[in-house]
């Protein structure tokens, strides 16, 4: 046989191979380019949305914040804004805006969108919704806060006191929920069983010496008091960043599972689940609010897109809304608020002993009174109007 047939022979039998080979390394080429673009949707979509949230101020005025020194570490989100903004983006950059059914099926492979808030989760996910008429349709449901909550229980061993994670009915002095942030201001409530009576819900920082008495409510040996108070302070500040990833990881996982019900009826056979390395990510993420979005199921080339975004705000990265009053310099005869501080109105006006300086929202800031020097006079400045210049 001649080498020429030889080679023919060859290529007979490897060109099948190569064929397929070249069909693969395409089809995975192809799989990760999808595979970025997608990436690049979802991430523009969660930065957009983190932005926006921050911009528009919640409607939960009910929670007392707290203060770090003379920092505010509160960034004042609102959750509704931030998803909508999230699928707004998404919808428009895949071109699809407007087409309710092509929105309502790509919602299917977004199982869910948690926007991390200062004292809790909220979570968009799929629901059945009945309408006024009796009839039923999937829809996204932007679910309850949950708290960031973490509970214990003092218990009384003869003349010791020791304290034990969760709740207990044995030699039992007292027991404490405590609603962590994501700094050291936390919620406290209980009910002290020495005296029968509730413990009211305060507000205080965990290691503020000279409000956190009600933290060992039902100890009444003072010596024993102070040491049992210090392992106690102790333990919430190791337990606060598990608390909050547990929190956000349990409120994911039942989304993401929830949707599965959801996804069939649709006709989409993808299970969709919540990743196991997303609840070892969420310790790097917790001293920060942000959103965080799973989209999983989408087909890419030879394999199912399986990602997560991450869009975050550092706690000093809030929105701040700085004061000033008019002086002689000012072009504007008005107390203003600036959301720039490079604002030329801004420079002239600025008055350094302001306090306070600044507020974290717009409503914070129009309703606020502050006190200054100036013209060597000590004085109190209330009413604040958006600058005209800088537009916060």
């Amino acid at each position: 046989m001649k080498i020429t047939d030889f080679a023919l022979v060859f290529i007979a039998i490897m060109l099948p191979y190569m064929i397929v080979l070249y069909i693969n390394v395409t089809f995975t080429i192809k799989a990760e380019e999808m595979e970025m673009y997608y990436q690049n949707v979802i991430d523009t979509a969660v930065d957009d949305a983190s932005y926006q949230m921050k911009q528009v101020e919640s409607d939960d005025k009910q929670i007392d914040y707290g203060y770090s020194e003379n920092e505010n570490k509160k960034i004042n989100v609102n959750a509704k804004v931030g998803v909508d903004a999230f699928f707004e983006s998404m919808y428009n950059t895949l071109g699809i805006r407007g087409n309710e059914a092509a929105e309502s099926y790509l919602s299917l492979f977004v199982p869910a969108v948690a926007v991390i808030e200062y004292d809790g989760v909220r979570v968009s996910q799929n629901e059945t919704v009945i309408a006024a008429d009796g009839t039923s349709s999937v829809q996204r449901v932007l679910r309850p806060k949950r708290y960031y909550t973490y509970t214990y229980s003092i218990v009384r061993n003869g003349m010791e006191y020791n304290f034990v994670s969760g709740s207990t009915t044995s030699d039992i002095v007292s027991t404490h929920t405590v609603e962590f942030t994501m700094d050291n201001y936390i919620v406290h409530r209980g009910y002290d069983y020495v005296y029968d009576e509730e413990i009211e819900a305060e507000t205080f920082y965990v290691d503020d010496s000279s409000n956190n008495d009600n933290l060992v409510a039902g100890v009444v040996s003072s010596d024993e008091k102070d040491n049992l108070k210090s392992k106690i302070i102790s333990h919430l500040l190791d337990m606060r960043k598990s608390i909050i990833a547990n929190t956000v990881a349990n409120e994911l996982s039942y989304s993401v599972n929830a949707n599965n019900s959801y996804a069939r009826q649709a006709g989409i056979t993808y299970n969709f689940s919540f990743p196991a390395t997303a609840e070892s990510d969420l310790y790097g993420m917790i001293d920060s609010v942000g959103m965080i979005a799973f989209v999983q199921g989408i087909s890419v080339g030879n394999k199912y897109l399986n990602t997560k975004a991450y869009g975050l705000s550092s706690l000093n990265q809030a929105t701040r809304y700085y004061f000033t009053a008019p002086n002689d310099d000012s072009l504007v005869k008005m107390n203003l608020y600036h959301k720039d501080i490079n604002c030329p109105e801004y420079r002239c006006s600025k008055i350094n002993d302001m306090s306070p300086r600044y507020a974290t929202s717009r409503q914070e800031a129009a309703t606020a009174t502050t006190t200054g020097t100036l013209n060597s006079v000590k004085q109190t400045f209330k009413g604040f109007y958006p600058c005209p210049i800088c537009n916060p």
